[in-house]
């Protein structure tokens, strides 16, 4: 399977290549081996394409449970790797299935706005709390992650930058469990170094 997944990505990654002229920065930054939650900020729904086709390792991401309706689009996404959450309705099963992702030392990613942002600049919005919760409770590295267009939004044969910025160490942020000030003090965290990275590409990209 993982073998498929390879050639697919690779096909994704030429045609991509052709129509939006995209690039990586910071991909030392992702380690190796084991366990870590990938938190992005999410603009578009080819956020996740760019992501995956840009990691040197496979990634597991959470998906609203609308895009698995349909038999073909949920095998497909299903196949990438991705798995369906309810979203608003404190669905434990998903988080119980991020939670054993990291556990079996794989990367689990999650967009932390929760659904894509609405910022006519399209800078990050608000986080919600979903990726601190899997972070502290599997007692989990972050590592942030900043998608960045060049006009806001994607464009056809235009820039796109995706930026992985360094790993934020579960004891450097104190995780010890999920009392809600602590998970406030570690969504804030998360989303301002996901901020940070994309101002700072929207900066490089004037």
């Amino acid at each position: 399977m993982d073998f498929l997944f390879d050639i697919l990505r690779g096909i994704i990654f030429v045609i991509a290549k052709i129509i939006f002229p995209f690039k990586a920065k910071g991909k030392e930054n992702i380690p190796k081996e084991g366990g870590i939650v990938l938190c992005s900020n999410h603009i578009s729904l080819l956020d996740p394409v760019f992501i995956l086709i840009t990691s040197r390792r496979r990634i597991y991401f959470m998906s609203k449970s609308e895009l698995f309706k349909n038999k073909l689009s949920a095998a497909f996404f299903k196949f990438c790797g991705a798995f369906p959450v309810n979203r608003g309705q404190g669905d434990t099963s998903a988080l119980d299935t991020a939670k054993d992702i990291v556990a079996d030392n794989k990367i689990f990613g999650i967009f932390v706005e929760g659904t894509r942002t609405k910022n006519p600049d399209a800078s990050p919005g608000r986080a919600k709390s979903g990726a601190a919760v899997i972070a502290a409770s599997s007692k989990s590295d972050i590592l942030p992650v900043a998608v960045t267009y060049k006009h806001g939004r994607p464009r056809l044969f235009s820039r796109v930058v995706v930026r992985y910025g360094t790993p934020i160490n579960a004891e450097e942020i104190a995780i010890s469990d999920t009392k809600t000030s602590e998970i406030k003090k570690i969504t804030a965290r998360i989303m301002g170094d996901i901020t940070e990275l994309w101002k700072e590409e929207t900066e490089c990209m004037k």
